[in-house]
């Protein structure tokens, strides 16, 4: 059995969220009038994430086009998301949900759900209510994988599971960068050792596993060290739209001199306002 809520986006194109009026959930999203009370409930949380992404970060899905269609699938379905709770083709422009989690959206979503921020500075509440985030990812996920299929990408990029370290670590940062901007996460790391954060020879982690403190080091705070200035000077979607579009790579295993020079080329693009 499968249930099908198209979800209409309308977003206008926008240089700055905050030189734009505001906008509501509910003026980008229509839902199925065939749907049942718990799935209207569900979407409707939906709706109130997008209102509270667009309001303290920024509008997302600007490049989706006009229709985004939500899947509710059983666990026999062929579309059924196998590595998740959720999974986005952007080919089809279709954002599928496990239909189990719609029985997750429980008592006290709702009121937790209007605003971005708090959510995440209560841990209790993020441990009590994990549907809001479960929502929030598909949402983040959906933005970065439209951006990067527009550029003939996928997100991540898939040298993520590259062999060759250059080419796996640069991208393994650039997903830990992502994932600690839209969460507000602030590592804590001493910007002097910028040496070991971003090391100029790559020679002595060829030899480390991935779960070696070094190399998450580079890994996890060279990554946000990486996204997070830019974060602070163009907000976290259209940082996001341009990473998703622009993989990082490092050149002559030197991470210092790779991670400046993305940096310039990202400024140069946000700027001219270059990414679509």
């Amino acid at each position: 059995m499968r249930v099908l809520i198209p979800l209409l986006l309308v977003v206008a194109a926008a240089t700055s969220f905050a030189e734009g009026p505001e906008r509501s959930g509910g003026e980008r999203l229509a839902i199925d009038s065939s749907a049942s009370k718990v799935e209207r409930r569900f979407f409707e949380i939906v709706a109130m994430r997008a209102t509270a992404i667009d309001q303290a970060l920024g509008p997302i899905l600007q490049g989706a086009g006009d229709k985004i269609t939500i899947e509710l699938v059983y666990s026999g379905d062929d579309s059924y998301p196998r590595n998740g709770p959720a999974a986005y083709d952007p080919a089809s422009h279709t954002l599928t949900f496990r239909r189990g989690v719609v029985g997750a959206v429980g008592r006290g979503v709702k009121s937790w759900a209007k605003a971005y921020w708090p959510y995440y500075k209560n841990d209790e509440i993020r441990a009590l209510l994990p549907a809001i985030e479960l929502i929030d990812d598909a949402l983040w996920m959906t933005h970065l994988q439209e951006a990067a299929y527009r550029k003939g990408l996928s997100w991540p990029h898939q040298d993520c599971s590259s062999l060759d370290i250059q080419k796996r670590l640069g991208c393994e940062m650039l997903v830990y960068g992502v994932e600690a901007s839209r969460r507000q996460v602030r590592p804590f790391f001493n910007t002097n050792r910028v040496d070991m954060i971003w090391p100029e020879d790559l020679q002595e982690l060829r030899g480390r596993s991935q779960d070696d403190t070094v190399y998450r080091d580079v890994q996890q705070l060279g990554g946000s060290m990486l996204v997070q200035p830019l974060i602070a000077e163009f907000g976290v979607p259209r940082v996001l739209q341009y990473v998703a579009q622009t993989p990082f790579y490092i050149q002559d295993d030197n991470v210092h001199a790779s991670a400046l020079r993305y940096q310039e080329q990202a400024r140069l693009a946000l700027t001219a306002n270059a990414i679509n």
